[in-house]
């Protein structure tokens, strides 16, 4: 049975919620109140009980919700029950980042393979990966069926690199350059630019006590 399709705005929420699980699963506790995720993600808690209504999950009262049961659930109607295989272009400082960077395979998600251009980079380690030349890229995607890519490489390069990805037939791309790369229809991209967020930030600090929220 195929899960149903719920809005942008439930999964992000969901999201929040299944990493402070696997944080609360991995020091041992078993159970968790709809307050206490409140307090650690900030969405006010009838609305976290609204959700897990809508995700048929029920917790005993006085009790809590059981915390591995959540992550099951929850896992399930994000689709991350198996391993993740990603592919990392850049092995820059922000590429060696992202491969050490503890909580991706804790929710499944491994970086397996990184490539570069730099000949002096190719051929290196980065954690316990060899960097390989980018012009291995499209082989070595296909031949492991990788359908998600991480971009963390200079702006000048983000759209050629991309069209490599999307024809070595990658479908997801997380973008971490600050240029808006084009893909075909039925290829996703989400694009994580720091300064955006932290003007985006700025606005509301600039405006700090006349009762703005940079929330969401």
């Amino acid at each position: 049975m195929k899960e149903k399709i719920y809005p942008s705005g439930v999964i992000h929420r969901l999201s929040a919620y299944l990493r402070y699980l696997v944080q609360l699963d991995e020091v041992g506790r078993t159970t968790v109140s709809s307050r206490e995720i409140s307090d650690a993600v900030g969405v006010n808690s009838a609305e976290i009980r609204r959700d897990l209504s809508l995700f048929k999950v029920v917790g005993k009262r006085g009790v809590g919700y059981n915390i591995k049961s959540l992550i099951t659930r929850f896992n399930e109607i994000i689709g991350a029950q198996q391993e993740t295989r990603i592919a990392l272009i850049g092995a820059g400082h922000l590429g060696t980042a992202i491969v050490n960077y503890d909580p991706l395979p804790k929710h499944g998600f491994v970086i397996s393979t990184i490539f570069d251009n730099d000949p002096e980079r190719i051929g290196q380690k980065v954690g316990n990966l060899v960097v390989k030349d980018i012009r291995e890229l499209e082989n070595v995607v296909k031949r492991h069926k990788i359908a998600t890519a991480i971009l963390a490489v200079s702006p000048e390069a983000a759209q050629e690199v991309t069209d490599l990805l999307v024809d070595a037939g990658v479908k997801v791309i997380l973008n971490y350059t600050p240029v808006r790369i084009e893909v075909p229809s039925g290829v996703i991209v989400q694009t994580t630019d720091p300064v955006e967020k932290l003007l985006h930030t700025l606005y509301y600090l600039s405006r700090k006590g006349q009762g703005y929220s940079a929330a969401g």
